[in-house]
């Protein structure tokens, strides 16, 4: 074997191992993209079936103003007894933009119920964070509600959420009528 002959070799395999190497590397980042998207689509989907259980067994739902649809409070069934204040418990989402977190909140109706009295500033940092990543979608480049009220018992939901490090994201939507809750929604109240 000449020199000539093994400087070709040499050329030929460092050009076979510079494909196979692109491709193992294609295929560890195309894995890794789609481990995040399956990631992020099953954490949004189980937040997503939350709020929907909340909403269809709403007695009472709001969207207030002075939160710019990121805020949405319910009043949720959670037993049969309609004199039992313990059949009731007050529900809160909210969205910071500026953390990008979903976070959320539960606790009994009443006086001290934790979605009682809020205002556009309010500290809602205590909340449970449910869900990283989120930010409203957007149409025309403007940021759209997400939370928006269908009725008195029901809401819209539409959010993104973060999928990768490339900046795609999948968008969350979904709407929830409540099943009929009787004729006593429980004494106390949630808002």
């Amino acid at each position: 074997m000449s020199l000539a002959e093994l400087l070709a070799y040499m050329i030929l395999s460092g050009i076979v191992l510079a494909i196979v190497g692109t491709l193992v590397v294609r295929v560890l980042v195309t894995q890794r993209d789609v481990r995040e998207q399956a990631t992020a689509s099953s954490a949004s989907q189980v937040v997503l079936t939350d709020m929907q259980g909340a909403l269809r067994n709403a007695v009472a739902v709001r969207t207030p103003s002075g939160f710019g649809g990121r805020l949405l409070l319910v009043k949720t069934r959670t037993g049969d007894d309609d004199a039992d204040p313990t059949s009731f418990q007050c529900r809160g989402w909210y969205v910071d933009t500026a953390t990008g977190e979903l976070r959320t909140v539960r606790g009994a109706p009443g006086g001290t119920a934790p979605t009682r009295g809020l205002t556009a500033a309010s500290d809602l940092s205590g909340w449970t964070v449910a869900l990283d990543g989120v930010r409203p979608s957007t149409s025309a480049g403007a940021p759209l509600p997400v939370f928006t009220a269908e009725g008195a018992t029901g809401a819209h939901i539409r959010f993104e959420v973060a999928d990768g490090q490339d900046g795609s994201s999948l968008t969350i939507t979904s709407a929830a009528i409540p099943r009929p809750q009787g004729t006593s929604t429980g004494g106390d109240t949630c808002f």
